[in-house]
């Protein structure tokens, strides 16, 4: 029985040093077996001069881990040097040898490319403590066994445990980071605050007086809290929402945009493999910054009457370029630009020919959050039914003030039938039932009492729903920090980290301002 060679274009995208790895364990337990071919990848054992040739390159470490698929070749040449010597290839996978420059006999390198492979590695793992201890130093073995017994076989994955790879600061720098809980944070004590000032102050403040000043007296204060909070308080805080809200879109707009531009063409200026995928899936989580705050805060709006079709319109073009944002860098596809730069990566190993052998490093732990259970694409597709019920609703809204040529009246902040708010009826439950169930603008609706609890429980379904993802989206975050430890990189407060936390200050300062 025969062993044969296949030569393959490419073997997984990206490869990486664990592929190689693996790849050659594989390998060599298939060669004693015989049962699936050895793999040959076309883009390794490239000399400078363009000639393919892998008993010239696999004895230069530059070359070795200046490129994972030479890696991999390397690490499959004295399993087919071997073969070759025994005469157990046949015909046709003699002629792939030959193509790759892999020969036997006197001429045959392994010991050279196998003693080569193991002094780079050595002398990485003497100069960290990331690699742990081989489980056995039989360095007598010749050949593949000599790799199996050294730190190749049973350790080269833990030269990769410990690298070093935060995310790049234009993605999720401290600063940056630090903005994108802002921005979250922002959103949900707005929505606290929306309802406190339009429903739940009234017995909040009935609670605080009941057993102080009576129950007629606490009624009182109630009644006057809910009457100054619809006036002042919940004008003002729609007034500065309105503001934040058009800050996250040209936010996330910006954002999004520069990561789409930077995937595809280059220019992330990672440092190895493993840093490029933390920032991919970064980019992927960021993405839903653009969709879930946004329209949670634009149902805020849309509630409180202030769904002018200008805030509307940006809202819809930041949530279709975050999800276009997620969709294209869901899959790790690095860009040829940027896979060129990791190559011409220089180390300070003069075993590994000057290169650093954890540069295309990269773990398959990641988490995608796209993936099965991941829950970003539910988060996605329940923002799309939330927007287009919104713009139907803005629609039919419009076109019934229209038609009642101004017999209801709607401004700005509140939605209701004078500027003093109906007596009984809170903000939610007045624009619960013309936003969210569309049925007219008239008064008399408003009397209906089954269409009001109706409303009401389809407004209230929505905020829990919204809440839950908003967990959700915790949980995908803070699961992707404890897989991937040290994507936050340290606190280098650079301009860009500034400029990404001061975006939110004007709808803060506004707000204040209003409020005093």
């Amino acid at each position: 029985m025969s062993l044969a060679l296949q030569s393959v274009a490419s073997y997984g995208s990206p490869y990486s040093v664990q592929d190689a790895f693996l790849s050659f364990e594989n390998g060599f337990h298939d060669a004693q077996n015989q049962s699936s071919p050895l793999l040959l990848l076309s883009e390794g054992c490239t000399l400078d001069n363009g000639i393919k040739n892998c008993s010239l390159a696999c004895e230069q470490a530059g070359l070795i881990f200046g490129d994972t698929a030479t890696l991999h070749n390397c690490l499959q040449y004295p399993i087919i040097a071997g073969a070759l010597s025994r005469g157990t290839l046949d015909s046709e996978s003699v002629d792939i040898a030959t193509k790759y420059g892999i020969y036997a006999g006197d001429v045959d390198p392994s010991n050279t490319i196998t003693e080569t492979i193991q002094q780079c590695l050595d002398e990485y793992c003497d100069s960290t403590s990331r690699c742990g201890k081989p489980k056995t130093s039989n360095r007598d073995a010749d050949g593949p066994a000599k790799i199996c017994a050294g730190q190749l076989c049973y350790n080269h994955t833990n030269i990769c445990e410990g690298v070093y790879a935060p995310v790049i600061d234009d993605i999720a720098g401290i600063g940056i980071y630090t903005s994108y809980w802002m921005q979250n944070g922002i959103a949900l004590v707005a929505f606290a605050l929306l309802r406190l000032f339009d429903f739940w102050i009234y017995y909040v403040t009935l609670a605080l007086f009941g057993f102080i000043s009576g129950r007629g007296k606490a009624r009182a204060r109630a009644d006057n809290a809910r009457q100054l909070s619809l006036r002042y308080r919940l004008p003002n805080l729609i007034s500065a929402l309105f503001e934040f809200q058009k800050a996250q879109c040209f936010f996330m707009m910006a954002v999004q945009v520069a990561a789409i531009i930077i995937a595809r063409g280059g220019g992330f200026e990672s440092k190895n493999l493993q840093q490029l995928s933390n920032s991919y899936s970064a980019i992927t989580l960021v993405a839903i910054c653009g969709y879930l705050p946004v329209v949670f805060t634009l149902v805020n709006l849309h509630g409180a009457g202030k769904n002018s079709w200008y805030i509307l319109l940006l809202s819809t073009v930041t949530v279709a370029i975050s999800g276009g944002t997620a969709f294209n860098t869901r899959k790790f596809n690095p860009s040829p630009n940027d896979m060129a730069s990791l190559r011409n990566i220089t180390g300070s190993w003069r075993s590994c020919g000057n290169k650093n052998p954890t540069t295309f490093c990269l773990s398959r732990r990641t988490v995608d959050p796209f993936g099965y259970g991941g829950g970003a694409l539910h988060i996605f597709i329940f923002c799309l039914i939330i927007l287009t019920f919104l713009t139907i609703d803005k629609a039919r809204t419009s076109r019934m003030l229209a038609v009642a040529g101004g017999k209801c009246q709607t401004y700005r902040g509140l939605h209701t039938d004078s500027s003093k708010p109906s007596k009984g009826r809170t903000l939610t439950q007045l624009t619960a039932l013309s936003r969210v169930s569309t049925i007219a603008v008239q008064y008399n609706s408003l009397d209906d009492k089954r269409k009001r609890v109706l409303s009401n429980i389809l407004y209230g379904s929505v905020w829990i729903i919204f809440l839950v993802l908003y967990c959700r989206w915790i949980y995908l975050l803070s699961t992707w920090i404890n897989t991937q430890s040290g994507v936050i990189g340290p606190s280098n407060w650079s301009f860009g980290q500034i400029v990404g936390i001061t975006v939110w200050v004007p709808s803060l300062i506004q707000y204040i301002y209003l409020e005093t």
